[in-house]
């Protein structure tokens, strides 16, 4: 199966001018956790949920008043609609994301797909329990290295406690 198969193409960028609390509107109109930022078909970044909260709720700042391009994140990771799932999935694993803008042949923005895309069609069961979970929950990893519990080494294996 390709990505082209799954992805969401109902698409609309936001502005980078547009404010925190206008993309926040959006993403609760459509349901979504992330908005593409751009204009003019240039893809600027992506603004998720948790980007709104570290960036400018935790930071103290009103969201009225900041801009998207302000706390969006600018390094974007993409995937092609012609990529099988498996390596969209692999791409989101590598870089620890949960969705990625599409981009057909012609460097064109096509649409959007997210872990949940695939979940929905099945993929999940073809892939480790494990990596789904880090994905879902990236700030686990962290947190569980961070209290020196049992936490997972990169390559997956299972940290010592005392770091070596």
């Amino acid at each position: 199966m390709r990505v082209a198969d799954v992805m969401s193409r109902e698409i609309e960028l936001v502005s980078p001018d547009a404010t925190v609390q206008e993309a926040a509107t959006i993403m609760a109109e459509y349901d979504v956790g992330a908005v593409l930022i751009g204009d003019h078909g240039r893809l600027d970044g992506i603004l998720t949920d948790r980007d709104i909260l570290l960036r400018a709720v935790v930071a103290g700042r009103d969201p009225r008043d900041v801009e998207a391009r302000e706390v969006m994140s600018s390094t974007l990771f993409v995937c092609r609609e012609d990529d099988t799932l498996e390596q969209a999935f692999r791409q989101m694993s590598e870089r620890q994301v949960r969705r990625l803008p599409v981009l057909d042949r012609d460097d064109r923005l096509v649409g959007i797909v997210a872990l949940s895309d695939l979940s929905r069609h099945g993929f999940e069961h073809r892939l480790p329990h494990e990596a789904l979970r880090d994905l879902a929950e990236p700030h686990r990893r962290k947190t569980l290295a961070r209290n020196g519990d049992d936490a997972l080494a990169s390559d997956g294996e299972r940290a010592p406690k005392d770091g070596s």
